[in-house]
């Protein structure tokens, strides 16, 4: 079978599975989004304080910055040109917020990949929750050292791994998402701290890309929602969902910061975002803690829209703005977008393999943009597929 065939014959087997994907260019105005000439209420993007569609806040950008004499590329690695003045600023924005030192990246998926890759050793396992990011995992698979999952947020399991492992390994890394961003739910950190505690050489990479901006009053996610920043040695953030902008941020003390420099290669052979973007992020920062209205506002939708699901008797594992409505195999998981479709709204189905087979589901991410009567329509929706 010559690479084209072996192609097509995967491709077939993705259509008549029901997973076959497409990319569809889009319109997105606000709350809405418009696809085939068609306008919909947009619960599928990770804009969760609503910033990426406030005119008014990108004013203010290009009022302070003096955007225009910002260069649209660094030209080259931040090894090279790329580090331009305002890298610097948003280096030091970001440790003024975290107290740790702050590496960039092009996304959250080469930061995960990129980090995870280099951290595992002969001497090193990783531990990581058996939900983790696909990034995370193709970094775990990468790396020189073995790694285990732990079955999801299960921290009994994952202390017998560490009792089992710490004999034959001098350190253990513990990897995690903080709000996982397929179910909504969230890591029990003050859990993974006491075991840290508990055991030597234990240290904690948690991914925040679903909870900075929109946990704690700062918006320092759910490590500083809980006072827990300095507990925790690997901090992911990225500013393409809830920042509205773009890139990554991996927090760690200096001598890891260092380390990663030295040896990251998505970091050392990539050219960097831009001097506009770095710009663009450290005004993101700044913004966004200003901006607990704006969180308030989204625990409110998100609290109307899981009492919703538990009232028409919907299996709710999320404690979160992604909320997930499990539909069950990858058929009925396609009905139930179209459904949804059909009454105005935009909510992107998720399949196995994606998912665990039988736990497809509709993805839904609130945004604090969405006013009553669209949070109104989208529980309306629920309520009539619930009877279907």
């Amino acid at each position: 079978m010559n690479l084209y065939d072996r192609m097509q014959k995967s491709l077939e087997n993705n259509r008549h599975n029901g997973v076959f994907r497409t990319i569809i260019p889009k319109i997105q105005n606000k709350g809405m989004i418009k696809i085939d000439s068609k306008d919909y209420l947009n619960l599928s993007s990770n804009d969760y304080l609503g910033l990426a569609s406030d005119s008014n806040c990108l004013n203010e950008f290009y009022e302070e910055s003096n955007s225009q004499l910002l260069r649209m590329s660094s030209s080259g690695s931040p090894l090279l040109t790329g580090a331009h003045e305002s890298y610097a600023q948003v280096c030091e924005v970001m440790e003024n917020l975290f107290h740790k030192k702050a590496t960039f990246f092009n996304s959250g998926f080469s930061a995960n990949s990129g980090v995870l890759s280099i951290l595992g050793a002969e001497d090193t396992l990783i531990i990581a929750d058996k939900l983790a990011h696909a990034s995370m995992i193709d970094g775990l698979t990468a790396s020189k050292g073995k790694f285990l999952r732990y079955a999801h947020n299960d921290y009994d399991h994952l202390e017998r791994l560490i009792q089992k492992s710490e004999i034959s390994y001098e350190n253990i890394i513990i990897v995690t998402e903080a709000v996982f961003s397929m179910d909504g739910d969230r890591c029990d950190l003050k859990k993974l701290v006491e075991l840290k505690h508990k055991y030597q050489n234990i240290y904690i990479y948690v991914d925040e890309a679903h909870g900075f901006g929109v946990l704690s009053e700062d918006g320092s996610g759910l490590c500083g929602s809980l006072g827990l920043i300095d507990e925790v040695d690997f901090i992911l953030t990225t500013f393409g969902k809830a920042l509205a902008s773009e890139g990554a941020c991996i927090l760690t003390n200096e001598t890891a910061r260092d380390y990663i420099i030295n040896n990251s290669r998505p970091l050392i052979f990539s050219t960097a975002l831009s001097p506009y973007t770095f710009a663009h992020e450290a005004f993101m920062v700044n913004y966004m803690k200003k901006r607990n209205d704006l969180r308030l506002r989204l625990d409110k939708l998100s609290a109307y829209i899981h009492q919703t699901l538990n009232e028409c008797n919907f299996e709710n594992v999320s404690s979160s703005q992604i909320i997930p409505i499990i539909t069950g195999d990858n058929e009925r998981t396609l009905k139930a977008s179209e459904f949804f479709k059909e009454h105005g709204i935009y909510a992107m189905p998720i399949r196995h393999p994606t998912v665990p087979a039988g736990k497809g589901r509709l993805r839904i991410s609130l945004n604090a943009g969405l006013n009553d009567s669209q949070i109104e329509m989208l529980a309306d929706t629920i309520r009539a597929f619930s009877r279907k």
